[in-house]
């Protein structure tokens, strides 16, 4: 896997990661300690607060670096997409962490949510191109191990996940840890005159909730 966070790193072309980077002052996007003594207690693993990070990372690039980084490629070139596993999509994942373990790479994928929970349809899409990149045992890469997280305000009880591979998963639940929320939250929407939800209505209400 030598060579494989350079290759990451090549490919993200996300605006938001060098705005963001650059406005606090933190272009590397190191994590914060604490942050990264949480994935570690999550995963039982060591992530150190100075692994590779990205942020809305395409699952394309995510495969095609281990690809070219496993057949000890760095350069431009062209590669067989026999399986079709680089669709050209912009499906993604939410917070990338890699890291290097002994003789292996780690590869932490964060999926985020603030309000509502997460629609199964949608979900079992970012399933089932996961398991195409990693494999349904999550071992396509040898020298690979992926590990994928949920992050909200408070645990999922909505999700199916009798679908999912049993490497995104412990002890057939779920990975999760709690995303911190401001004390309120105001949500905006269009409004009848009563300040019913109306799509087609002429004014705007404000609703705030103070997350629980």
């Amino acid at each position: 896997m030598e060579g494989l966070i350079a290759i990451l790193e090549s490919l993200n072309r996300k605006e938001r990661f060098f705005l963001v980077g650059a406005a606090l002052g933190n272009p590397n996007f190191q994590l914060g300690d604490e942050y990264a003594r949480g994935l570690s207690r999550s995963f039982d693993l060591d992530v150190p607060s100075n692994s590779w990070v990205a942020m809305d990372y395409h699952l394309d690039w995510l495969y095609a670096a281990i690809k070219m980084s496993t057949g000890g490629i760095s350069s431009d070139g062209h590669w067989d997409n026999a399986e079709r596993i680089a669709t050209g999509t912009q499906l993604d994942t939410d917070l990338l962490v890699v890291f290097r373990n002994k003789e292996r790479t780690d590869i932490v994928m964060v999926e985020a949510k603030v309000k509502g929970s997460w629609d199964n349809r949608q979900m079992r899409k970012k399933v089932s191109r996961l398991t195409e990149v990693f494999g349904e045992a999550g071992n396509r890469w040898p020298s690979t191990t992926p590990h994928f997280v949920l992050m909200s305000p408070r645990p999922e009880r909505r999700l199916d996940t009798s679908f999912w591979p049993s490497w995104m998963m412990k002890n057939d639940n779920p990975l999760w840890i709690g995303l911190p929320l401001p004390e309120r939250l105001s949500s905006l929407y269009r409004a009848d005159s009563g300040g019913n939800s109306d799509s087609d209505g002429d004014r705007f209400a404000v609703k705030t909730t103070r997350p629980s």
